[in-house]
């Protein structure tokens, strides 16, 4: 009889073993976490940049915004500055091209000039600044000469002409403004004979005399003045400026108010004052008309308010861009005949700017106003004045 082997225990304790899958070493991260990790890193990324938030909205549009903006930011700017954060990331922003002390507007690049010593003599009887003397019968600008104080009430002052450049003696010309200027700059650059000119356009986008804590033309002109000397200044700006201005206590000043005339009269002749008070002639270039008719109101005010400051300085004329570049009917288009009868494109598909044909239009125009103004000569330029 055969004998019956028994299984072992261990044969008989074999278990079905349910697969397991592999385990995930990565660590489980719970919503909170995120959220407290995520607030870290926003404040700390608020407390080191906290000088440029605050510059920024600085320059913001005024209203509750900036004001909540502001009101945030001050204080953690401050801590910043208490435990001397900012001296460590101050420099490295500075390396990579974004001062936070600098203007929210750009800084102006002037170019080093060697220009003679004021009040030398120079090659063609012309004062070392290159510029014909402003004595000997002759006005330089109401700032030196007063608003005639001699009982000549109603007579216009002598101005002196813009001098006679030379290849050794180069006219200095500069364009200053916002994106307009922007165009108008190579444009006019385009018309002066390289030969016996220096053009320098300056303009700066997004500038304007409304807010200058974004950017201070007044002084920047001071700055032109004194580091270039230039004998004519082309200006040409307004676009930006629809908007609340800034009292110098620091309350808003709201467009269109009475305060915010007067404000913006005073800037306009302060940076007027600056031009023309070394003796440089100014063609301050009017807002021209816009395809926005929402726009119409306000830079026809500002316009008057250029021409009313160009009429009062006797180094300034004005030049009207408004009739000359509107319709027949007295509308906006972008057709219009240039001097020649020929029918051209004028303006920019954005209704405000120029196109190319149209800034060279605009130059002709600024640069004939400054020969019937100021005696500009006709070597300086290479077409008929």
């Amino acid at each position: 009889m055969a004998t019956k082997i028994r299984p072992t225990s261990s044969w008989t304790q074999d278990r079905i073993v349910t697969p397991q899958p592999p385990s995930d070493p990565r660590r489980r991260v719970r919503a909170r976490d995120v959220l407290v990790t995520m607030l870290v890193c926003l404040g700390l990324w608020t407390l080191l940049f906290s000088p440029i938030l605050e510059r920024n909205a600085e320059t913001g549009p005024v209203g509750a915004r900036r004001s909540v903006a502001l009101a945030m930011l001050r204080p953690v700017t401050a801590a910043s500055r208490a435990i001397g954060l900012t001296a460590v990331t101050d420099p490295a922003l500075r390396a990579l091209g974004d001062d936070p002390n600098a203007q929210a507007g750009g800084e102006l690049d002037l170019p080093d000039l060697h220009l003679p010593p004021l009040g030398s003599t120079g090659p063609t009887g012309t004062t070392g600044d290159d510029r014909p003397s402003q004595g000997g019968g002759t006005q330089g600008s109401k700032h030196e000469q007063g608003d005639h104080g001699d009982g000549d009430a109603g007579v216009e002052p002598v101005v002196a002409p813009v001098r006679t450049p030379s290849p050794q003696s180069k006219l200095r010309v500069v364009i200053v403004g916002d994106s307009l200027s922007q165009g108008l700059g190579p444009a006019v650059q385009g018309w002066f004979d390289p030969d016996v000119s220096r053009v320098f356009p300056l303009g700066r986008q997004s500038t304007g005399l409304a807010r200058q804590d974004y950017f201070n033309w007044p002084k920047a002109m001071r700055e032109i003045e004194d580091k270039i000397r230039p004998d004519l200044v082309f200006v040409m700006l307004g676009t930006n400026d629809n908007q609340a201005q800034i009292s110098r206590d620091g309350t808003d000043v709201a467009v269109g108010s009475t305060a915010w005339v007067e404000a913006y009269r005073e800037h306009v002749e302060a940076f007027l004052h600056e031009a023309t008070s070394a003796g440089s002639h100014v063609v301050w270039v009017g807002v021209p008309v816009v395809r926005d008719h929402r726009r119409w109101d306000f830079y026809r005010r500002v316009n008057a308010i250029y021409e009313a400051a160009a009429e009062a300085d006797p180094l300034a004329t004005y030049v009207d861009t408004w009739d000359a570049f509107r319709a027949r009917d007295g509308g906006y288009t972008a057709y219009l005949r240039n001097e020649r009868g020929v029918v051209q494109e004028m303006r920019a598909p954005d209704g405000v700017h120029f196109t190319p044909t149209g800034y060279g239009y605009v130059a002709r125009l600024a640069i004939r106003a400054a020969a019937d103004a100021f005696g500009l000569s006709q070597r300086a330029v290479s077409f008929h004045l």
